[in-house]
């Protein structure tokens, strides 16, 4: 697929999330282990990491996180935040933390009552309301496994830059 055929909330939110993520890593801490643009040798054990090229992983975010999650079905603005969310802790948990955030049922798949919740949202509200989610998911990760504290900064200073990423199309 060409740049040309993302649709400008998917090119916004990709060349957010790119620079984020960062180039090759691997780190012994990190659950994901070796990884490259976010993309990790764990949920990919077939790909090899280290020649993984931007357009690459831009694919594979698309594909697996941005058209799964049904990013396009949201604002733009929220998409974003749905789709960072869906990197960092998979997509049905990512839906589950919207879902939360606009307080219906949080059984992870983007439907109908989800749709017209987010709706009936100020969007400006609902994402503080959704970052304030991910900021409760990252302490149950961190009370699961205190190891990952080592990575709480990193976290919070993610969910900043997200927001005000978000802000800029909504």
């Amino acid at each position: 697929m060409t740049h040309s055929s993302y649709s400008v909330a998917f090119l916004h939110a990709i060349n957010y999330l790119l620079p984020i993520e960062g180039g090759y890593v691997n780190d012994l801490h990190d659950r994901g282990g070796e990884t490259q643009y976010g993309i990790s040798k764990r949920s990919y054990p077939h790909l090899d990491i280290r020649a993984l090229t931007q357009d690459d992983a831009t694919a594979i975010y698309y594909r697996d996180f941005w058209q799964v999650a049904g990013c396009e079905r949201i604002p733009a603005g929220l998409s974003l935040v749905l789709f960072d969310s869906a990197v960092q802790h998979g997509v049905v948990s990512a839906i589950r933390l919207l879902q939360r955030a606009v307080a219906v049922r949080d059984d992870g798949i983007l439907g109908v009552k989800t749709l017209d919740a987010i709706a009936a949202t100020a969007l400006d509200y609902l994402l503080h309301r959704f970052t304030n989610q991910r900021a409760r998911y990252y302490a149950q990760i961190i009370a699961r496994n205190p190891l990952q504290q080592r990575f709480l900064n990193g976290w919070f200073n993610r969910l900043d830059h997200l927001v005000q990423a978000a802000l800029e199309v909504v």
